[in-house]
């Protein structure tokens, strides 16, 4: 399968110890408390986390540094009715959503059926100076942004 570039940004920061999400839960206050506590954390059926092996040997995860983020939510990639323009397939939207039952609380795009999107990021003093440190590997991978380097406005990265 073909990487687009926001996945081979996704993974290169993801070296760097970043963690990036896609189609975080609803909206920018319900995304941020959507963001793991650990990078690659396992649980187990009923939601906890594992924290012993099979072989009862204590299981250590790397924590998220909420400083280095970056992941939009379900309103910045949702799937918009505007988009079905004929009666047909405005009736197939609502179809889809009163059969819709996947993770989250809207059916939502891919990054590969899209190719721009707002990103949340800290904001503070330090998450600003983080995500200016990556506008060159933003550009490295490919994917072009548009951002003030401010904390008061989310980053639109482009990956067409």
């Amino acid at each position: 399968m073909k990487t687009n570039k926001l996945e081979k940004l996704f993974d290169r920061l993801r070296k760097e110890g970043w963690y990036c999400g896609w189609a975080h839960y609803c909206c920018t206050s319900c995304a941020w408390d959507d963001v793991p506590d650990y990078h690659d954390a396992k649980y187990d059926e009923e939601g906890y986390l594992i924290t012993e092996d099979a072989d009862g040997n204590e299981i250590e995860y790397k924590s998220v540094d909420i400083r280095k983020v970056l992941f939009n939510h379900e309103q910045d990639c949702a799937i918009d009715p505007d988009e079905f323009e004929d009666e047909d397939e405005e009736e197939a939207y609502y179809e889809m959503l009163d059969n819709y039952d996947g993770e989250g609380s809207m059916p939502t795009h891919t990054p590969d059926e899209i190719f721009e999107s707002c990103f949340c990021f800290a904001g503070d003093k330090e998450g600003v100076k983080n995500l200016k440190s990556i506008l060159p590997i933003i550009e490295e991978m490919g994917c072009k942004y548009h951002w003030n380097e401010k904390g008061d406005t989310r980053i639109s990265i482009d990956w067409e």
